[in-house]
């Protein structure tokens, strides 16, 4: 009797599945894909997926059945693609704008990453401007400052000559530099704490069928949410105080200005003073859309894509370059003729060691997967698989991995060869394309040669260890760390 009362229900659900999803089905029957049990649809292909497996599943997935597909898991459609093609016409839509980051919606909702796409163009207009020509020189400074102290931090490795993860060493210098531009002031050790604790959380729930949801996550980890959500609280906690502080802060200016305050002595400004988005965005906030709330998820948002994705990054590079001696020889040449009295760097006098840190950004590109969620029909073009309409309620994963390493685009794709990106540089997609392309990709490139430089000058970066093993924890990371060595010169 039970296992009659359960076929019938599975059947039940089963048909209503089928018809809610038919109008999908019949749009997406040009598309390759899996075979989809009723119901259950191909949950086979994500049931033994980790993070240290995602980079082989994917690529024998995408050989398999294409680079433009589909997959469907209970009534939910999800469309893995490497094809650039159809990637182009996602990401450079002016009206698919939503990304679906469903997974991180409690810390980073309302800001720019998860924002509604009424909301984009400001938000994207905000925080691009605290890259405008008059602040970068200031945010170069303080990059070129966080460098010294990471470069301190580097030299007892140096001495000892000993195997360490870079990884521990460079994240904490890339967020506290994140959480000053920001914020402008640097975090507490409670805040840092609190922050690399909260993205653990996350990169763990990340490929999770325990934090597939909200639903399955809120019943099987009733404690790690309750953690989760004390951390998030104690970061807006500490966000709000500094909104407090900017906000008076800005009270007393203008009263000054307008003379309606009259003070006996007034601290002057630093040397190299920088606009924090914080002061930015408080700015802005005469705009009763924009509360403390957004600001707090825009700083949410903004030092963890910028931790995550940089650490990442500057990891990567400083293993890539310790592997091939060739390429370092010639960064440390090119170092000597850009540097300048004060022993600083002109970043703009560096193209190869740039050409470097692109050629890392394709090979190994920080995010990995870019999404968008389709709350309309998408009509398309393909030279494939036809024109069609991608449907109502479709999640869009473009693996830029996959679409970087495509050896019809790239010569000798899998191999490392920074030249390619001198004389006539071929597109990379690491910092996305389209409307919702990274804001701060000139920023970014200005950090990363700001840190790498003064750890190459001072310091031989040995090969020793293993090599990295790739996985997917939100960002490309290792699994075995990103182990070198360092010789001081």
């Amino acid at each position: 009797m039970i296992l009659t009362t359960t076929f019938l229900c599975f059947c039940v659900a089963s048909a209503i599945n089928y018809f809610r999803t038919r109008r999908q089905r019949s749009l997406i029957k040009n598309l390759g894909g899996p075979f989809s049990w009723p119901l259950l649809g191909a949950m086979h292909k994500l049931l033994f997926l980790k993070p240290q497996n995602f980079f082989q599943r994917s690529h024998e997935y995408l050989t398999k059945y294409g680079a433009v597909t589909r997959l469907w898991v209970f009534h939910r459609l999800f469309m893995p693609l490497a094809d650039l093609e159809l990637a182009k016409q996602v990401l450079q839509s002016e009206q698919h704008l939503e990304t679906g980051y469903e997974l991180m919606r409690h810390w980073l909702g309302g800001g720019i990453l998860m924002c509604d796409k009424n909301q984009w163009t400001q938000r994207h207009g905000l925080i691009g401007s605290i890259f405008n020509k008059g602040n970068m020189l200031p945010l170069t400074e303080l990059c070129r400052q966080q460098a010294v102290l990471l470069q301190l931090t580097l030299a007892d490795h140096a001495e000892q000559r000993d195997v360490f993860d870079a990884w521990t060493i460079v994240a904490p210098a890339v967020r506290d530099l994140m959480v000053l531009t920001t914020c402008g002031v640097r975090p507490s050790e409670g805040y840092s704490e609190a922050f690399t604790c909260l993205t653990e959380i996350y990169r763990k729930r990340f490929l999770s069928l325990q934090s597939v949801n909200r639903f399955t996550f809120w019943v099987s980890s009733p404690l790690l949410r309750r953690r989760q959500a004390q951390l998030i609280k104690q970061l807006n906690d500490e966000h709000k105080e500094h909104i407090d502080r900017c906000r008076r802060l800005q009270k007393q200016e203008e009263q000054l200005k307008a003379g309606t305050v009259v003070v006996d002595r007034i601290e002057p400004l630093p040397a190299q003073w920088h606009q924090s988005l914080l002061e930015i965005l408080l700015a802005s906030n005469h705009n009763p859309e924009i509360t403390d709330d957004d600001i707090c998820a825009e700083l949410n948002t903004c030092n963890y894509l910028g931790y995550l994705l940089c650490s990442s990054a500057l990891c990567f590079s400083l293993v890539t370059i310790s592997r091939h001696p060739a390429v370092q020889q010639r960064c440390m040449q090119e170092l000597r003729k850009a540097q300048r009295e004060d022993q600083s760097w002109d970043v703009r006098r560096l193209p190869y060691l740039e050409a470097v840190l692109l050629e890392t950004l394709r090979l190994y590109p920080p995010q990995v997967i870019v999404g968008r969620h389709l709350t309309e029909d998408m009509p398309y073009t393909h030279s494939e698989v036809g024109d069609g309409t991608l449907p109502f309620g479709a999640e869009i994963y473009v693996n830029l991995f996959e679409m970087q390493r495509n050896e019809e685009r790239y010569l000798n794709a899998s191999h490392f060869q920074a030249e390619r990106f001198l004389d006539y540089p071929p597109e990379i997609y690491s910092f996305s394309m389209g409307p919702r392309c990274c804001p701060a990709k000139q920023f970014s490139m200005v950090l990363l040669k700001t840190l790498i430089a003064p750890i190459l000058s001072n310091f031989e970066l040995l090969p020793y260890g293993d090599a990295p093993r790739l996985d997917l924890r939100l960002s490309l990371g290792s699994s075995n760390g990103f182990q070198l060595a360092l010789k001081p010169r």
